[in-house]
């Protein structure tokens, strides 16, 4: 990534701080200051620095640096506590801040309080050096970053505060910070903002590593978190000062970490003896725990309590009771812990997570001059004991597996008296099962056209070679990221010539972006071998893994070609599928096939490989110059699951023209052709039962279907279709059948220009269609079995009775129709579905025509 540090500022949230369903509030305590705004700190009352302020509130004996963007030296709430600052982006320029952000931490920290305006810092009095080492976009180098460590060391600043951070470890930064540690000189840092790990300088363990958290308590989403992190501090809407004067809320890391380094000074101010490494232990050990018990990755050791740091003794074994594995307390693969053992306390139990199969190696101090002084078993996850001694200065080293860890530290049977040992954690990842794939020589083949792999970096300068070979032209898809964002990953893909051993690289991929640090290829490949180098890009040794993720497609064969013409036209047969690519722009596809008898011929497709402009065209034998049909949507048709086009077509040859304006080649077109024989100009009766009886009644105009060369048999009839049917029988049976409606009456759902208005009105004047209350017709509603036969009956004059029995158990002689159903079944117009006949049924066109065909003879 080309930023290596950054301020680490969360993005800015407006939502006001509003809580509910039994949340922690914390309102402002009644004011320990007279500040103007001290009613906006809210985060002041929820780290208890209001109570702490009875105890101390300043502290002018030390110098603290603040190393950021600089300091607003004309801000009234700021000028009086800060020092003569050191630019270090422009040398011999002053301190003076350019970006706000410095100014807005350097508030937090120490605004002057108690002094009727504004703000007040955690601290009311202090002095504050600015060491500007973010340049006026925010942005600055870990070189730079180191620097101002030590130039802060060689001013003698006691606390050294760093709101920024950067994933990328460094040497010369760890360097830095260990020279901090041997100076005396506390470390605070923002653990970062980008929802990952602990970012550095905060995730070396002799820094003080800073989440953020909301005003319920709650983490911050952003906040980056894991086995490095120390302690959380209010990071949501914090007012402090602002550039130009002025004052207003931030968000993120940035505005939580300078609230502990305002703790860690008053605590100095308290006790000025007490070493970094005390100072870190006391903020640890009084803090408010926080989400699990004790210490979590989410929060670290807990909430920090200001009140009580300031309050509180030292102690040397906070960490008790942990003495039995039960008890055991947490030791973070990358901290430091500290604790006692003596004759009545000789065994402390820890627990260690661990994130990978590798190493852990633990430095220890010990105060004791025995030189085995504890003895350390390890009890890895799935793997045989451990135990080690450890004397002071000692470094020992234990292999881990993936999992937890347990840890039992138990004094030397030879040692009489109590000692304190601090002991500093170290994890290294193991080599991935790749290695040894450090060169060209030893890359790893990769075999398939869809592959994973996991690889690391577990050593300095580790990079990782694979092979893959390309036997025909086609795409490849690579791409590689990284589980945490500390690992900065770089691409290398290149192709070996011909012949040689040498590989011609593409340029380096480094697209990758701190909000989404996956590296993505796609590019075309031609037959050879290919490498491709995955590498971390400040060439570092990271206790992460990535993905490596290689998809290649090789160019679909189109086994129609060459048909660019029609005459060159693959031939294609009824319910076959056409597929095929279009390479190029230019590239047309033609096909032909025959219709041997009057045919609907239907085009379909299952499956379009672009969005949009891809062109269908028919054409036939008889004129070339003119399509019968075309369409620039079909693929916008297939994505609706819509035919393409459905058309009538007379016998003949036929040919079909396929081209796309966006080209494909790596996915293929699949289009299919179905030709339906029209029985009368229908294609959906050839093997219905009553498809005589359509025909016939068809042929005389008495039934019609639908434009699309259906008749739709067993659609359901409306009142309005079956009128006109039966009038059209009457009338094709030699009655004299009225041609318009002349009656008076009125039907407020039939309106003149209803199509079949005239029609309804001579059913309904001849008696046989009847209306329904309130006027109303009903036209279009679906009409049942047992109207059919009742207007058939009323049309043929059939002479209706009651009879002592019926045919169907379904029709009582009761049911208002049953005369006009006995009638017909009794002439054979009519029949049932054995014994029933479903009398509230909808009646189907079919049976319709079948009824009208037998009713009149037709």
């Amino acid at each position: 990534m080309k930023k290596l540090v950054n301020m680490s500022v969360a993005t800015a949230l407006s939502v006001a701080l509003v809580m509910a369903n039994n949340q922690t509030i914390y309102a402002a305590a009644p004011p320990a200051s007279n500040d103007y705004y001290l009613s906006n700190q809210l985060h002041l009352s929820q780290i208890r620095a209001h109570q702490a302020w009875s105890v101390v509130n300043s502290n002018e004996q030390i110098i603290i640096a603040v190393l950021d963007s600089g300091a607003d030296y004309k801000h009234p709430d700021l000028k009086d506590n800060l020092l003569p600052g050191v630019n270090l982006v422009n040398p011999g320029r002053s301190a003076q801040d350019d970006n706000g952000h410095g100014t807005e931490v350097t508030g937090v920290l120490a605004a002057s309080g108690n002094n009727s305006i504004g703000v007040s810092g955690v601290l009311w009095n202090a002095k504050v050096l600015p060491i500007k080492v973010l340049a006026k976009n925010g942005d600055t180098t870990v070189q730079t970053l180191a620097k101002g460590i030590n130039t802060a060391l060689d001013r003698g600043a006691k606390v050294i505060m760093m709101s920024l951070s950067s994933m990328a470890y460094s040497k010369e930064l760890a360097n830095a910070v260990q020279r901090a540690e041997r100076s005396g000189a506390v470390l605070i840092a923002a653990s970062g903002n980008e929802s990952s790990r602990v970012a550095y300088p905060a995730a070396y363990p002799t820094v003080i590593a800073v989440g953020a958290v909301r005003g319920n308590n709650e983490v911050i989403y952003q906040s980056n978190t894991g086995p490095e992190l120390n302690l959380v501090a209010p990071g949501f809407n914090v007012y402090t000062t602002k550039l130009g004067g002025k004052y207003g809320s931030f968000s993120g890391t940035s505005a939580a970490a300078p609230q502990v380094a305002g703790a860690a000074a008053l605590i100095l101010a308290r006790y000025p003896k007490l070493s970094p490494l005390d100072v870190r232990q006391l903020l640890y050990q009084t803090a408010t725990d926080l989400g699990e018990k004790g210490w979590d990755r989410k929060t670290g050791y807990g909430l920090l309590n200001v009140d009580k740091a300031v309050r509180s003794a030292l102690s040397y074994d906070f960490l008790e009771p942990n003495n039995q594995s039960y008890s055991a307390k947490a030791f973070p693969i990358e901290s430091q812990i500290r604790g006692n053992l003596g004759p009545k306390d000789t065994i402390d139990w820890f627990k260690m997570d661990i994130p990978y199969d590798g190493k852990v190696s633990f430095t220890a101090s010990v105060t004791s001059g025995i030189s085995s002084a504890m003895a350390a078993t390890f009890y890895p996850e799935n793997r045989t004991p451990i135990t080690q001694y450890f004397g002071n200065g000692d470094t020992i080293t234990v292999p881990v597996k993936a999992g937890t860890m347990s840890i039992r530290l138990m004094r030397n049977g030879g040692v009489n008296n109590a000692f304190t040992y601090v002991l500093t954690s170290k994890f290294t990842i193991n080599p991935d099962r790749n290695e040894p794939n450090d060169t060209q020589e030893t890359a790893r083949p990769l075999v398939g056209n869809q592959i994973s792999v996991t690889g690391n970096f577990h050593d300095e300068g580790d990079q990782d070679w694979f092979s893959y070979y390309v036997r025909e032209y086609g795409h490849l898809d690579v791409s590689v990221g990284p589980d945490n964002k500390r690992v900065d990953l770089l691409l290398g893909i290149g192709k070996q010539e011909p012949g040689k051993n040498t590989v011609v690289w593409d340029p380096n991929y480094d697209n990758g972006t701190k909000d989404n640090p996956t590296e993505r290829v796609k590019k075309e490949v031609s037959p050879g071998k290919y490498y491709i180098r995955v590498s971390e890009y400040n060439r570092n040794a990271v206790n992460g893994e990535y993905q490596l993720d290689l998809g290649y497609t090789p160019v679909k064969k189109d086994f129609n070609e060459p048909n660019d013409t029609y005459q060159k036209a693959s031939p294609l047969s009824g319910g076959s599928v056409m597929s095929g690519t279009i390479p190029t722009a230019t590239d047309s596809d033609w096909f032909q096939f025959t219709v041997n008898s009057e045919s609907y011929v239907t085009f379909r497709a299952p499956y379009i490989p672009v969005d949009s402009g891809f062109r269908f065209a028919l054409y036939s034998d008889r004129n070339m110059n003119y399509a019968i049909a075309s369409t620039n949507e079909v693929a916008e048709l297939s994505n609706r699951g819509n035919d393409i086009i459905g058309l009538r077509l007379q016998p003949g040859k036929y040919y079909v023209r396929l081209n796309s304006g966006t080209a494909f080649k790596y996915e293929s077109y699949r289009l299919t052709v179905t030709q339906q024989k029209l029985i009368a100009g229908y294609r959906d009766i050839s093997d219905h039962w009553a498809r005589s009886e359509i025909v016939r009644l068809n042929s005389r105009d008495i039934v019609n279907g639908f434009n699309d060369a259906t008749f739709k048999p067993n659609q359901a009839v409306t009142r309005a279709e079956f009128s006109t049917m039966l009038l059209k029988s009457m009338r094709a049976t030699g009655t004299k059948v009225a041609t318009a409606y002349t009656g008076k009456t009125t039907f407020r759902d039939m309106p003149k220009r209803h199509w079949a208005y005239n029609n309804l009105g001579v059913a309904y004047q001849l008696g046989i269609l009847k209306g329904y209350p309130k006027n109303e017709m009903k036209p279009d509603q679906p009409i049942s079995r047992a109207e059919m036969a009742v207007m058939i009956a009323r049309a043929r004059n059939v002479l209706l009775y009651n009879h002592g029995t019926t045919n169907y158990q379904d029709v009582p002689t009761s049911h208002w129709a049953s005369p006009a159903i006995e009638a017909l079944t009794s002439r054979n117009w009519l029949s049932g579905y054995g014994s029933s006949f479903k009398p509230n049924g909808r009646a189907t066109r079919a049976e319709v025509v079948v009824v009208l065909s037998k009713a009149y003879q037709l």
